[in-house]
């Protein structure tokens, strides 16, 4: 199988900055069938039509496979239909979280023949399997997980039990070049997602929020496997949620502490998860870096869609920093009940973070399929602007609010970026 990584529409350094997981854990299920796999993710090159149709002419597979998130949705459907124009016998397999979120509008797609909802790996496994036998229609409707027409109607399965968190198998990262990323040298520690259901965030309409650890002994017998076979110096655990479980937690960072010398890493978490005593053991067990969601510095916008305190996050941040972690404190405008005044006490809560030594970075409030914020957008006073999916990468403004129009939450973005003294990110 040939697996393509969907990329943005414009491409930029942040496109590329880690490396398709999702589809290197798919390629180790299929590899342990006996299968031919190879990635090519265009996020390194930038949208090439020339580049996918000399990746179908070397590989010659019978199916591609393609993962999109939402701003990459478009591109997919483009590869798809260079397949198609290569080999029209050639299926398309189309998964990650727009499909997994619209199913069935994927499915309505011409060149696009299956949709795999939520985790990949055994789908992918048990259709490659369904179509060496034949492809009978008794067959495919038996696979879980996944989404196929019947007479041009869409059809979706049933639900997909997820892997037990011990049967995650190692993504096959030799299928990647990883010279090309900033991080490379990522590592899952969990399957799942988040169980905070945050308004902006589709993580839990995608995982139904359950998070599922696995065994420590794994993870570090996999980072250990990171340094040695591609000289890794640093690895960042990409878990929504790494504090979490603290039980689980607390016995992972006992065996971080005999980490390969000289290896550090970093992590992503709320800042009501981690404490002054955990930040300190962390940072002995080589945690340099930690990503938090702050959101907003208005808690009157705190209280309603991230459940978190000010002085929570000011807490985290000054006891990160204590340590020698770098705290990096990410921020987005507006929300549905955004006011020039909360926006104003964002700012100002964003400059007390940075004079505590915390990293910066803001980008614009996107209604993501899936979410409140898209389900719920008259309810809320939100106007979605456009239907075009390759405008929601949160750089750009797709709606706006009953307070604020596009223009001005523009500008005031601009306004508080100048201040302080921030760098538009492309």
């Amino acid at each position: 199988m040939l697996l393509f990584q969907a990329p943005v529409a414009r491409l930029s350094p942040h496109a590329h900055i880690s490396p398709p997981l999702g589809l290197a854990y798919v390629a180790t299920h299929l590899l342990d069938e006996g299968h031919r796999v190879q990635i090519v993710d265009l996020n390194v090159s930038g949208f090439n039509p020339k580049r996918v149709t000399l990746a179908l002419k070397r590989f010659a597979p019978d199916m591609v496979g393609i993962s999109a998130h939402t701003e990459t949705y478009p591109n997919a459907v483009k590869i798809a239909a260079l397949v198609k124009e290569h080999d029209a016998s050639i299926l398309v397999m189309v998964g990650g979280p727009h499909p997994s979120i619209m199913p069935e509008a994927v499915l309505a797609e011409p060149d696009i023949d299956f949709v795999v909802v939520g985790e990949g790996e055994r789908t992918a496994v048990e259709l490659l399997a369904a179509l060496a036998q034949g492809a009978q229609p008794d067959a495919i409707v038996k696979i879980a997980g996944l989404g196929h027409t019947v007479d041009g109607a869409p059809v979706q399965n049933a639900s997909r039990l997820p892997l037990d968190a011990a049967e995650v198998r190692r993504p096959a990262r030799h299928l990647l070049s990883l010279d090309f990323y900033e991080d490379a040298h990522n590592v899952l520690t969990a399957r799942g997602g988040c169980p905070y259901r945050c308004p902006f965030c589709s993580a839990s309409y995608i995982w139904g929020g359950k998070r599922r650890p696995r065994p420590v002994t794994d993870i570090i017998d996999e980072v250990e496997d990171i340094v040695r076979t591609y000289g890794a110096q640093h690895v960042f655990f990409v878990d929504d949620i790494f504090t979490l479980d603290r039980a689980w937690l607390e016995e992972l960072l006992a065996l971080l502490v005999t980490r390969p010398a000289g290896l550090t890493w970093g992590c992503a978490t709320r800042v009501n998860l981690v404490d002054e005593a955990l930040l300190k053991r962390m940072a002995h067990a080589g945690c340099v870096g930690i990503q938090y969601g702050i959101e907003s510095g208005a808690q009157s916008i705190l209280d309603s869609v991230k459940s978190i305190k000010k002085e929570d996050a000011l807490n985290a941040v000054e006891w990160a920093t204590a340590v020698g972690i770098v705290a990096s404190c990410s921020f987005m405008i507006p929300f549905p009940d955004d006011t020039e005044q909360t926006l104003a006490e964002t700012l100002d809560f964003m400059h007390v973070l940075k004079d505590a030594g915390a990293t910066l970075l803001m980008s614009y409030t996107t209604p993501y399929p899936g979410t409140m914020f898209a389900e719920k957008a008259d309810e809320l006073g939100l106007k979605i602007l456009t239907d075009d999916w390759e405008q929601f990468d949160a750089k750009h403004m797709v709606m706006e609010t009953r307070h604020l129009s596009v223009e001005r939450i523009e500008q005031i973005a601009s306004e508080m970026a100048i201040d302080l003294g921030m760098s538009r990110r492309t």
